[in-house]
This record gives structure tokens, sequence and C-alpha cells, in this order.
């Protein structure tokens, strides 16, 4: 009875241990994990993942995916010391990156790939999508029933929309499920939408996933599409033109509605939507964030609101000078990568954890820099 009292009191001082073990070091957890088969099982052991999500909280940004002009480069740039297993990406094309997967378009074989790069596992769906659909998102099919902190290996929903005309504009809408087994082009239509004579595009960047719905940002409107309700389709107005700035970006708000954070010159300003009085929703404007006491001196050169890391509350910013995040949080910036000018980036956010390495590989993969 004392050896098993004092080897319980040593357990369980190890899982304390090995639950202080940093997120932001994901290369410790894959140390840690090849001391011994026992700290392997505890670090893989389900009860222990739950509590070091709860402890730890908010999942990091591991690193972002991009399109660069060389396409032999590799899509994922890592900003932590997690290394992606090695894939050939280089006929892909990055079109979305959420809840541990990311969405690639393989141009090569006519593909929408889902990749998980922890464990290194793809998805390919053959396209049967028409091409009036520009913009796509993938997310996890669960919905509010998950955190989505380890829930990369599940089943997902592949979302695309599209816009057809220019000022007066059709809005259309489809939905893939994983778990149909094949791409189910069920179309939901939006009748006809007038910009006030100004051109509407989607803009080439990750949707923002608010309330179960996806919000797509236009140059005249955002388009939100209910995936995980009643599968709508409507239109979001933005806030008055001077208010936007040289770039804006749609993001998840502080109060978990739906956002925008716009660049004019060295301030990002920050909105999100309110119900008025009358019950609709109206923009708010939350506050400014001055950039230059948190960047070096210098590196505010052509800056550009490149992408949200919505589980982490992360904006990534590309200048002349590199590629920064600005943790809302915390009001911290860091600069994350030499290269500047990448813009869009879609940041990969995870919880990277020896279970997850269990499931693809424990040998350190190759770098994509």
């Amino acid at each position: 009875t004392f050896f098993l009292s004092k080897r319980k009191k040593i357990s369980d001082a190890l899982d304390e241990i090995l639950l202080r073990l940093p997120p932001s070091d994901p290369s410790g957890l894959v140390c840690a994990s090849a001391v011994c088969k026992p700290w392997l099982r505890t670090l893989s052991d389900p009860a222990f993942l739950r509590r070091y999500r709860t402890f730890h909280g908010t999942p990091l940004a591991l690193g972002f995916l991009r399109n660069p002009e060389d396409r032999g480069l590799g899509r994922f740039v890592p900003t932590s010391s997690f290394r992606p297993a090695a894939h050939d990406h280089r006929t892909c094309y990055v079109l979305d990156c959420r809840h541990g997967r990311a969405l690639m378009y393989d141009y090569g074989s006519m593909e929408f790939v889902v990749w998980d790069p922890i464990t290194g596992r793809e998805r390919r769906i053959h396209d049967e999508v028409p091409d009036v659909y520009t913009n796509h998102a993938v997310l996890c099919a669960a919905g509010a029933g998950c955190d989505h902190s380890g829930c990369s290996g599940g089943p997902f929903l592949l979302a695309c929309v599209g816009l057809q005309g220019k000022i007066i504009v059709k809005a259309y809408g489809c939905i893939h499920s994983s778990e149909a087994g094949a791409p189910s082009v069920d179309p939901t239509y939006l009748g006809y939408i007038h910009f006030d004579h100004h051109e509407c595009d989607l803009e080439d960047q990750s949707a923002a996933l608010v309330g179960g719905a996806l919000h797509f940002f236009g140059n005249s409107g955002i388009l939100r599409y209910d995936v995980l309700g009643g599968r709508r389709l409507s239109v979001i107005e933005l806030p008055p033109a001077n208010f936007l700035g040289s770039s804006t970006i749609v993001m998840t708000a502080e109060n978990g509605g739906l956002g925008l954070a716009t660049l004019d010159g060295h301030y990002i300003g920050l909105w999100s939507t309110e119900t008025g009085p009358d019950g609709n929703a109206r923009w708010a404007h939350l506050k400014f964030i001055d950039l230059e006491p948190l960047l070096p001196a210098g590196s505010l050169k052509t800056p550009a609101l490149s992408g949200f890391a919505e589980d982490a509350n992360v904006i990534f910013m590309s200048t002349d000078d590199g590629t920064f995040t600005i943790t809302l949080k915390s009001m911290l910036a860091r600069k994350v990568c030499e290269m500047g000018k990448l813009n869009p980036v879609f940041p990969y956010v995870s919880f990277y954890t020896a279970a997850a390495c269990a499931r693809g590989t424990l040998a350190p993969p190759v770098g994509t820099q």
C-alpha cells in the first residue's frame, strides 16, 4: 500500500509537470513523449489532453499557409518549432485553413484537398463545383458541440460561394459534407442584389466563422452564408468607405460577434456589429491600435492586413520588412517571418500534442522554408 501510494504521488506530480509544457514550443511535447513509454501514454491519454487544453486555454497559431509566386516553395510557413509532415503541394493553391485543416485546390488532379498538417493525412474531393463558386471554406461539421481543439480527423464541411454579375448580383452557395461520400452541389440562391453602382467582388481572404455562419468579405459588402443553420445567404453592409482604410479583413470581434479590422496609416481600427433600437445590425467602432509603439522602428513600410487566426485571436500583418502577428488580448506584436508582401495568409491554429503525432508521424518533418 505504501509503495502504491508513493507511485500514485509520483504519477500525479509527473502529470502536473507535463501539463505545464508550453504549447508555444511543440518540440518540447514531442521530446517528452519520446523519453519513455509511460510518458507517451500520459501525453496521449484523452483525459490528460482535455486537461492540457483546458489549462492552456487558447490554442496557438503554429504557422500559416500562403500561395508563393515560386510554385516550387512550400505552402506552410512555421511561426513556432512545429514542422508539418512533408507533402508535395506544388500544384496546389491554398483556399482556407480552419479547425486544424487546410483547404487547397490541386490544379494537377482537379481536386479539393483537405490536409491535416500535424498527421499529414489528406482527404481529396473531386471537383464537381461549377466555376461560379469562387470562394471556399472548410470547417468542422460538429458545429457548436465541438471545441475544435482536436477534431482535425473528424467530419468536415466544404462550403462554396460565388457571385454572378457586377452591379446587380446573384449570389450562390453550396455545401459538401465529408460524410456524404460524394460532393453534394445542392445550391442556395440569393435573388438579385443591388450594390449602389459599385461592382462587387469577393476578396481572396479567409471567411470569418461567427454564430454558425461564414462571412466572406467583398469590396461592396459581406456575404453571409448560414452553413450550420438554415443554409441561407444574406448580405451585410460595410461601414462607410472612408472608415475602411487601405486594407480590411473580416474577423471575430471581442464580443464574439462579427468584426472587421481596418488599417489606416499606422493605426488598426477594430469594428463589431451590434443590434440597434430598430432591431437591425449596425457597425460600431471599438478602438484604434497604434502600431508604432508595438513594432520595431522602420518596419511599417507599406503594411497590409493579411489574415486573422480565429481561435487564437491574432491578426497577421505583412510589410516590406516581414510578417508580424498582433495578439489582441495581450497587445503583443511579434515578427514571425522575414518574408514580406504576403497577402493573404491563412493562419494554422492547433494544439500540437503527442497524441496527434502518434496519429501521423513522430519523425522530424522536413521544413518548408
